[in-house]
This record gives structure tokens, sequence and C-alpha cells, in this order.
């Protein structure tokens, strides 16, 4: 223990007399996350209200599904303080409501919508969206469909109550009449949904600490490329030789290497937590669980990038390499597009690479999730360490010297 700790104090030693390490380990981050502040921090990354254009073709029935949706949906509660409706009188008034930028979506409800619901029939209400304006289209959708799957509910709640209607008629048709209107009066479907969140002490995460998060994990693996230039230095200037002429076991040497970029990686994550929070109060949850990770996720990517040090031939090698593997990863794993933005087949590669498992984990610490809900990304992450870290040695024990 005590010759790895001796062999990291070297090699941290030799590069502080680096200038630039310390300018890319502390302060392009660091000022980063400034700009990221001067970019969110007025925002409270509320959505702001937005016009949809709505025009309902569906008439002739007793209760129309087309004026619930309009009246008892997007004019209640905190929905009509964000959709404002605005009523088109025609397919094609909606329609150029959109093309003209004056609405972020039109909703067309079909005529005999009501009637084709009721007879189980093939039918759907059309949603037209402003491809500049993704985020209003998304929230009108995700509205539709939950009404759609109300209205399912109340079609087959309607036809099981009719099954036990005799056939002689002996329920009177008023009461039949009132019974469909309470339904289609229901706000929500008929099952009982618990609203609260599944972890009653989760909090949203906005912009300004998604987006520091992405960045600190993306910035640790230019961090771990920049340490792993020593390795080629140590073998050029036969540093390396004389190391391995002492009674230095190769999984000492490997260790070394590796703890210095888990020590350099927390200084960089330490540097940013203080300046998010003295600067934008930024809180980032539990602060050992942030320290757990990071030593986790450090000795996974380290370890990753310690096998291209091992086997690269020379400064430029290790260069070529370094931004390929930098800007796939950090897209993949969701620093440049948050991870639900990605499609479904790209976000289980996120969920998968370790830059991906660290940001999802800290996510999980700011959302008050413990360790005991992300232990088994942790354990990968070890995992994926330990299997590089054997690898390593392997490679370092065939590589020559001189």
């Amino acid at each position: 223990m005590r010759k790895l700790f001796n062999l990291f104090f070297l090699d941290f030693k030799l590069l502080t007399k680096n200038k630039s390490f310390y300018l890319k380990l502390m302060l392009f981050p660091s000022l980063l996350i400034l700009i990221l502040g001067s970019v969110f921090s007025n925002s409270d990354s509320k959505i702001e209200a937005f016009d949809v254009a709505f025009y309902s073709a569906d008439s002739g029935e007793s209760v129309s599904l087309g004026d619930v949706l309009k009246d008892k949906v997007f004019k209640k509660g905190d929905l009509k303080d964000i959709i404002h409706l605005k009523e088109a009188e025609s397919y094609n008034d909606g329609e150029k409501l959109v093309k003209e930028g004056k609405a972020a979506a039109f909703i067309y409800v079909p005529e005999h919508f009501t009637k084709a619901v009721m007879n189980n029939g093939k039918t759907n209400i059309d949603l037209i969206g402003d491809n500049n304006k993704t985020i209003d289209k998304n929230i009108v959708q995700a509205v539709l469909e939950g009404f759609t799957k109300s209205v399912k509910t109340m079609s087959a709640e309607q036809q099981e109550v009719i099954k036990h209607i005799s056939p002689g008629g002996s329920v009177p048709k008023e009461k039949i009449e009132k019974m469909m209107n309470d339904l289609a009066d229901n706000d929500g479907i008929s099952a009982d949904i618990p609203k609260a969140a599944t972890n009653k002490n989760a909090v949203p995460v906005d912009s300004m600490q998604y987006y520091s998060i992405a960045m600190v994990v993306m910035f640790s693996i230019m961090t771990a490329f920049v340490l792993v230039h020593s390795i080629v230095d140590e073998r050029q200037n036969n540093t390396l030789f004389r190391i391995k002429s002492t009674p230095t076991l190769n999984i000492q040497y490997v260790l070394g290497k590796l703890t210095g970029i888990i020590f350099a990686i927390l200084m960089q994550m330490t540097a940013v937590i203080l300046i998010s929070w003295v600067v934008f109060r930024m809180n980032w949850g539990n602060l050992f669980d942030i320290f757990v990770i990071t030593v986790v996720y450090a000795f996974a990517i380290g370890s990753i990038v310690l096998f291209w040090g091992f086997t690269a031939k020379d400064h430029v090698a290790v260069s070529s390499m370094a931004s390929p593997v930098l800007y796939i990863f950090s897209f993949l794993g969701g620093s440049f597009i948050p991870k639900n933005g990605l499609p479904d087949s790209l976000r289980v590669v996120q969920e998968i690479i370790p830059n991906g498992k660290a940001i999802n984990s800290y996510l999980k610490v700011k959302q008050n999730i413990g360790l005991s809900g992300m232990y088994i990304d942790l354990l990968e992450l070890i995992g994926i360490g330990l299997i590089f870290v054997f690898i390593n040695i392997m490679v370092f024990n065939r590589k020559k010297v001189a």
C-alpha cells in the first residue's frame, strides 16, 4: 500500500509542474458552470403558457366527448393556465393557425367520435404540432393520451352496465342517460390512481442542475486522457524502465496511476460543487453519496482510459483517441442531449456505458434517492473497473519498456 501511494504522489508531483494541467482540471469545468449559470439561473424551468387550436366535428350525440375534452379537460385545473385554447372554424383553419405560428398545436376531434368510442369502433383524435415547439406539442400529446385512456375505461364501464340491463329494458332511459352523463363528467378514469410521487422526497431537476452534472461527467473523461499521457512520458524517457527494475508489482503501478485519476476527478468535482454552490446556491444533495459515486465512476472510466494509455505508442496516439471517445461517450451518455430526449434504442446504451450510469446516479442523489436505490449501477461500475484493471495489468506486464 505504501509503494502504491508513493507512486501516486510521485506521479501527481510531476503533473503539477505542468500549469496547463491545473487549467484543464479546475478552470474549464468551473468556467463552464458559470456559463451554464448565466444561461439557466434566471429561469426556474417553468413552462410558459401557449396557444392550442381546437376544432371538434363530433356532434349529434347526447354526450359529445369532444366537448368533454374541450370544457372539462383543457379548461379546468392547471391546464387552463398553461394551454390557451383557440377554437378554430374548421380543420383547415386550425392547420393554418399552426403553419402561421399562431398556435403550437392543433387538435381535431373527428365526426362521430363519441359514437365510435361507445361502439368500440376505430377512431382517433388528430394532433398537428409545430416542429419548432416540440415541448408544447409533447405536453398536448400527453394530455390527449391520458384522455384517450380515460375514455376507453369509461366505454368499458358503460358496456359492463349495459350487459346487466334486462332485454325488457327494466332500467328507465332517463337513468341510462344520466349514467352516461355522469361518466362523461368524470375528470379521470374511474380507477383510483395514487397521485403521490414514487419517492415522496423526490424533487425536480432543472436544466442548470442536469447540465452541471452532465458536464462534470464529460470533463472527467478528458481529465483521464490528460493523465494517461504520463505513461507515454515514462516509457519514452526510460522512467518506466527504472520503475520496473525496482521491486514494484505490476498491480501497484497500475493502481498508482488509477489512484491519480480518481484523485484528480475528485478535485474537479469538488471545485464544481463549491463554485455552483457559492455563486448559484445549487444543492447537489447528499455529499457523501456524491463522493462515493465519483470514486466509483472515476475507477471505472479511469480503468478504461488507462487501457488506451498502456497500448498507445506515443502522445499522438493518445490524443487521437481522446476526442472520439470523449464526444461519442458524452453524446450517448446524456451529456449533450438529456437522457429523456434520446430515442429508446440509444437510451438503452445510455444506461449501460459508465458515464451514463454516473449521470443517472448523480440525478438520483439530487432526487433524494440514497445509495440503496443505485447500488446495482455502482456494482456494475466496479465490475467494469475491475475487468479493465485486470486487462491493464496483463498489457503492462507484456509491454516493452525500451
